[in-house]
Parts: C-alpha cells; structure tokens; sequence
C-alpha cells in the first residue's frame, strides 16, 4: 500500500505544488474517470484553447536540444502539415539516450505498419529521398507512433480530433495519420527535432483497462480503424487477425460520413502516393485455410507460443479459448503463423516460432479430415508429448494419438 500511497501523493499534491511556479502559464486539469490516452490528448485539445500548434509528447520523455523551433517550421508554412520529431530511444534503466535503430544509413526511417496493424519501421528510401535537397530537410511518413507530434489547433479540430469511438490505447496513431493523409494534409518526420522516450521495460504488460470499457479494447479500436479507412484492404487486417471478423466495435456511420463530406482520398491512392513501400517489406498476406486454436484431439490441450517470438519454443498448456498466444492461421502460402511469427523445425526437431517474410517457412500441410499437420521437407508430422507439454516433429504414425489435431476457431470479445 505504500507504493500506492505514494504515487497518489507524487501525482496529486506534490504535482499541483509543482506547477505553481510558472504562475498559470502551465495547467493541470483532471478527468472524472480514466480515459486512456485517446480520449485524453482531445480533451487536451478543448482544454487548450490559447495556442495555435498543439504538441503531444508521451509523460516518459527527454526532449533535445533545440527541438521545438524544426518541430513547428513546417506547420507555420503550412498549416495542414502535421509534424513528428525523431524519436531516440532511452534505456529504462540507464537513462542513456541513442537513436533508434531499423533506419537507413543516417538513421532515418518512415512508420509503418503490418498487416494486423502492429508498428513497424522502415528505412527511408530511395523516392522520398530524391524529394529532398539535404538530409536534415523534413521527409513524408505514411504513419505516427502516437505519442509525440505537432499539429495545428483549428486543422486537428476540422479532423474531428480522434476517433471518438476509440478507446484507451491502439490504434488512433494510425487512426490520425490515415486521416490526415487521406482528408488533404501531410505527416512529416522532422530530423532536428529530437526526443527521448523510454519504452517499456522487459515483463511490463501495461496496466488493465477499466471495468467500463468492456474487453478487447485495442482489437476493438484496429476493427473501427480499418472499417473506416482502409477501403478493400480490410480483408488483409482479417486475414491477419481472424479472430476480430465477428467483433463488436459500435457505430461508425459518423466516421463515414466525415469521409464523405470531405471527400478523402481512398486507401488505394494512400498505399500508391504515400505507403508504397510498405508492402515491399510487409507482403500482402495470403489468404488463411484454417484458423483457430491448435487443440490436441480430443483433449483441453492446445499449442502455446507461451509468448515466445525470434525462435523460442512453441508448448502444450490448457486450453483457454482466449486466443493471444493460442490464436493461430495456416494460410494458403503453407505458413503456420501467430501474427507475424511462423512455426518452424528447430534443433532436435523441436518446434519453435519465429519471425517470418511471405515466402519464409511455407513447410506445412494440414489435413482436416485426418487431423494431421505435416511438415513438408521431412515428410514427418506435428507430434507432442502430453507429459511434458513439448511440441515436435516427429516419424508419421497412424496409430498415434499425439500425432492428431483439430483447428477451433476462436472469435474475440
């Protein structure tokens, strides 16, 4: 309870002291009931009523050296540009500060995204350099991360701020880049505006969202996103993410009708001018066979990638019909995939996940009828041993029980 106490007293008491010493110029207003991040940063933009640029920036961030005056530059030239700083990556426990990594020779990489909507970086190339007179000069990105960014007051309220729909966290980075895209602005990485953030530290799951917003809240949020915004592309998110096609994510009428009257520009023109790159290096996803829980036959056990990505194993545990390291898709490419994950052999003919390209680790074949995944190089079959909960490749036999699976198909809620 100390703990509690605490944070209660830094962020209330000591907090108001606090901000006292700039004498009103910083305010501190707090909402009724937990929001999330969301809904908070519109409310900030109501509360905000005396400045012309809006910027965002995550609690646990370190701004650099003169990062503000590149930051605003291109939105005082044009006011429906929409600007991002750099974002350095600061060591949760050092408190050291290097850039990020996954960007081209200078550092510099555009956001982006897979295709069941997970962030991604990727290196800034070729086309939007030749865009460019010198390498410090502002470049487009199809995407923000979401929490650090500049915009113009009146221009983020003509967007409709975010989503209203949206709830706590996920997916309203994507939300307002593809809306300010699409409705005729622009969202431009600034390469001298520099920001630490500190990320998440191994084994920190966030905190659980509030008793009033329901479950699968993120899920929920990428379904209202790509419903508004990405046209016929919404068949690769399904693809990718199964489980949300029976999904519940409320009313969007108001969504489409904002596309409409503004006449946004589609999807298609958005990944042809603006994310072109992006499927070169996450693929359109093939259509899915089967999808579901991998559940031993006949018994409360299923295949578990225990959370284990980049080559750990895959497990046997109880049955959770809760999908998240149980939900998996075999896809007409062969892949057995978790996101963006493939099951693979491994040393000892174990079996583990890893990370997988379109025309990576297409080894597996499963027959419905007989309950059999094979795995096609060796000509073996997907086997497990029930005692210690271990996943393998092994001889085909018809007589064994281990060697037999059924694919359930797990729907969230």
């Amino acid at each position: 309870m100390c703990g509690v106490c605490l944070c209660v007293v830094h962020l209330k008491e000591r907090l108001e002291e606090y901000v006292k010493q700039w004498n009103g110029l910083v305010k501190l207003f707090r909402n009724e009931k937990r929001e999330g991040l969301i809904q908070a940063r519109s409310i900030g933009a109501k509360k905000a009523t005396k400045g012309q640029v809006l910027i965002y920036l995550d609690a646990h961030c370190e701004v650099g050296i003169n990062w503000y005056a590149p930051l605003v530059s291109p939105i005082s030239k044009d006011r429906t540009v929409c600007t991002v700083p750099l974002i350095d990556y600061i060591d949760g426990n050092e408190y050291s500060m290097e850039p990020q990594q996954g960007g081209d020779e200078d550092g510099l990489a555009r956001g982006a995204w897979d295709w069941s909507l997970l962030w991604k970086r990727v290196p800034l190339g070729q086309r939007e350099k030749a865009k460019r007179k010198h390498t410090t000069q502002p470049y487009r990105s199809p995407a923000m991360a979401g929490g650090l960014f500049a915009i113009e007051r009146d221009f983020f309220f003509e967007l409709g701020l975010y989503d209203p729909g949206l709830q706590i966290w996920g997916g309203e980075n994507f939300e307002i880049s593809y809306k300010i895209w699409q409705c005729g602005g622009q969202l431009l990485f600034v390469p001298c505006s520099r920001v630490g953030h500190i990320y998440r530290l191994q084994g920190w799951q966030g905190n659980p969202p509030p008793a009033h917003v329901g479950s699968s809240p993120t899920l929920k949020n990428y379904v209202r996103v790509v419903e508004v915004w990405w046209d016929e592309y919404k068949d690769y998110f399904y693809a990718s993410r199964p489980e949300t096609l029976t999904l519940a994510y409320g009313d969007i009428g108001d969504l489409k009708r904002f596309r409409e009257e503004h006449r946004c520009k589609s999807f298609q023109w958005f990944m042809e001018e603006i994310a072109y790159d992006i499927p070169l290096h996450y693929p359109l996803p093939p259509k899915n066979v089967e999808w579901g829980e991998i559940r031993a036959f006949e018994t409360s056990y299923c295949i578990d990638s225990m959370g284990h990505t980049n080559g750990g194993n895959v497990e046997i545990g109880p049955c959770h019909r809760m999908g998240g390291n149980q939900l998996f898709r075999i896809n007409e490419a062969n892949q057995l995939m978790q996101y963006d994950q493939c099951l693979t052999r491994g040393d000892n003919s174990a079996v583990i996940i890893t990370h997988c390209d379109q025309n990576q680790h297409t080894v597996w074949k499963y027959f419905k009828d007989l309950h059999r995944f094979t795995h096609v190089p060796t000509g073996k079959c997907l086997d497990r041993s029930d005692l210690l909960h271990k996943v393998f490749i092994s001889d085909c036999d018809t007589s064994k029980t281990t060697q037999t699976w059924e694919m359930n198909n797990i729907v969230a809620v």
